[in-house]
């Protein structure tokens, strides 16, 4: 007992800091081989295809396109830190199957088939590219875009809605910052680790990186989705995200699914109502398809974004 005290105090005094880096959020890996084949056999109302995206630094990602003759919206999906294509491509898929819309996946560079290292700089720099890469085809379409992102896919997919105004935004088990994620990690951790590290901060690169920010400029159609049982990124972290959305109660929706933990969210009735909603609303003009500009600062106007009306409003 005195040996357990003493440690316990040892301990105590000793408490540290312990640093979140990008080995706890990235774990590149390969996954199985994309099969187009067996995914055209399996999902006959589409057109499936692989593509290849080149970033500015030559790295090639890879890409699978679902198209079907009656789409009336395109959707470009990020996926999570364990997402690859060749893993998960059917899935995605299926959650879609029921509406009407194309679909666009991506590895992220270092997984599944794609080239590069992955590192999370890269990672938001690659989705900008993949993006455009996506609007141009679905503009050649004349079909919407909505950027979905999942866990780590959402901070890909905020990234893009902070450069571009979208036709329509799903952040889905996404959180406001590292640092709140942080809090919580050292909170599922047992109770000697907890004491023995008092606090858990982000490295220098990951400090603020999350979607809460972005909240208060958001200009575009949002869906929030989460599992209502989400043990990775709690509800409450999309409850507080929903909350501070700076768009009209029209314009978002909050969806926490019973019984779905991290995955899951997206293979419910929930998720495809709730993308119906989505899909059925429309930018101003009644326009089926709003492709607007970047959201580039001028000497003129700093904050360019402020001078386009809201499509959303």
């Amino acid at each position: 007992m005195i040996r357990a005290a003493l440690l316990l105090v040892v301990l105590a005094l000793g408490a540290c800091t312990h640093a979140i880096d990008e080995s706890m959020l990235l774990y590149p890996h390969r996954g199985a081989a994309l099969d187009v084949g067996a995914l055209a056999a399996r999902f006959p109302s589409h057109e499936v295809r692989r593509e290849w995206i080149t970033a500015p630094d030559g790295t090639r990602l890879q890409a699978l396109r679902f198209e079907r003759p009656d789409a009336v919206a395109a959707v470009l999906y990020f996926g999570g830190n364990g997402y690859t294509i060749g893993n998960f491509a059917a899935a995605t898929a299926e959650a879609y199957r029921g509406l009407p819309v194309d679909l666009v996946l991506v590895d992220h560079r270092g997984y599944g088939g794609s080239g590069g290292r992955a590192g999370v700089e890269a990672l938001l720099d690659d989705a900008l590219v993949v993006h455009r890469h996506a609007a141009e085809r679905a503009r050649d379409r004349g079909l919407p875009l909505v950027v979905h992102g999942h866990s780590l896919g959402s901070f890909l997919a905020g990234h893009v809605a902070a450069a571009h105004r979208l036709d329509g935004l799903v952040l889905e088990s996404s959180v406001t910052t590292i640092e709140d994620w942080g809090g919580h990690f050292q909170s599922m951790q047992p109770w000697w680790m907890r004491l023995a590290v008092r606090r858990v901060e982000p490295a220098p690169a990951l400090r603020g990186r999350g979607n809460a920010g972005l909240m208060e400029r958001l200009d575009e159609p949002v869906l929030f989705l989460v599992g209502a049982d989400d043990a990775l990124t709690p509800a409450r972290f999309t409850r507080a995200l929903y909350a501070g959305a700076r768009v009209p109660e029209r314009c978002k929706r909050l969806v926490v699914v019973p019984g779905k933990g991290h995955d899951g969210a997206t293979q419910t009735a929930e998720f495809r109502e709730a993308m119906e909603w989505l899909l059925s609303l429309r930018p101003p003009g009644g326009t089926a398809v709003t492709m607007q500009p970047p959201r580039r600062p001028t000497r003129e106007s700093p904050d360019a974004a402020a001078d386009l009306p809201a499509p959303c409003a």
